[in-house]
């Protein structure tokens, strides 16, 4: 059955090409092969938990951190994309060795991707502040599509959607961040293993419904002191995936005494973002972002939100610049 459903949503896709809702509502669909499109989640808060970015974060910092995200994409569309992650990112042996990971689960109408990463990472001393780490992802995803789910324009095709088809392939990512305590610009490289989507993973005759396609993440920022009470954090995210369009995210955050932070981002062609959030007492984070549609999507959607929140426990007894925002 997975060949009639590799052939029945291409088929899907290009009655879409001139709809431009069921065009972004079939974008999970997005893994099938001859089609090509972002297949990572998007994080307008992505500054609040850069370890869903790149597994070189893991251990950056001298304490350990405990995350969830929740994002709704497109609110006002049926169906539209939910993201649900909790992570962790600790520093195993301090200036050396960083672990991590987190599980996640994303779901688009009868779409759900769920999984596992697991980060390690080695972090090298370059000079007096700058440091070099480097590290890599190793994890399993499950990919499902509810057949019994999808609404049909003609139900004389159901028999091609019949059914639960799932899959489980594995995954890798690696990635490369120079950091100071005021700046860092990295490189993560995702899906490297190119995975092929089928049933059984093992089985080299088994039918493929998809290819999971390589994706370059580009990202930095800078932390600026303005003085003992204001901090500007002006970041960027570049991501590439061929043969589409490279998409940037520029985000800038100011801070007030390194706890209560406004910020605003762009997307390019697809939305403006207002973030807002605080700290406190250096333990908990919590911040929120919302997305207000720049495509031709927002004929039909109001916008996208998203939550992060944070905990962060262990605290060690190392300096901190003044002023510095907890990441």
């Amino acid at each position: 059955m997975i060949r009639y459903f590799s052939i029945a949503l291409r088929r899907l896709l290009l009655r879409s090409a001139s709809n431009s809702v069921l065009g972004f509502c079939l974008l999970p669909f997005a893994f099938l092969p001859q089609a090509s499109a972002q297949q990572l989640p998007m994080h307008s808060l992505f500054v609040l938990n850069d370890l869903l970015v790149n597994p070189a974060i893991a251990g950056k910092n001298d304490y350990n951190l405990i995350k969830t995200n929740v994002r709704y994409q497109w609110v006002g569309i049926s169906d539209a994309p939910r993201t649900f992650i909790i992570s962790a990112n600790i520093p195993y042996s301090p200036e050396k060795v960083g672990l991590g990971g987190y599980i996640f689960s994303d779901v688009a109408g009868p779409v759900t991707r769920t999984g596992i990463n697991l980060a390690y990472s080695y972090h090298l001393n370059l000079g007096d502040e700058l440091k070099l780490a480097m590290g890599l992802f190793v994890g399993m995803m499950q990919y499902k599509i509810n057949g019994n789910e999808i609404i049909l324009a003609d139900e004389e095709e159901r028999y091609l959607f019949e059914g639960m088809e799932t899959a489980i392939v594995p995954d890798a990512t690696f990635g490369v961040n120079f950091y100071t305590d005021d700046y860092h610009i990295g490189a993560s490289f995702n899906q490297l293993f190119h995975s092929q989507i089928k049933q059984d993973l093992f089985d080299k005759s088994s039918e493929s419904f998809g290819t999971l396609t390589n994706h370059l993440f580009i990202h930095g920022g800078y932390n600026f002191e303005v003085n003992s009470t204001w901090n500007i954090e002006p970041s960027v995210l570049v991501k590439i995936v061929s043969p589409v369009k490279p998409q940037v995210d520029l985000t800038t955050r100011l801070f007030y005494k390194a706890q209560l932070w406004l910020g605003v981002a762009y997307r390019s062609e697809d939305a403006v973002t207002v973030l807002v959030g605080f700290d406190l007492q250096e333990r908990f984070q919590v911040g929120f972002a919302y997305d207000f549609t720049t495509s031709n999507l927002k004929k039909y959607s109001s916008g996208s939100n998203e939550i992060v929140i944070g905990y962060r426990f262990k605290t060690k007894k190392t300096k901190k610049k003044k002023g510095a925002p907890l990441i």
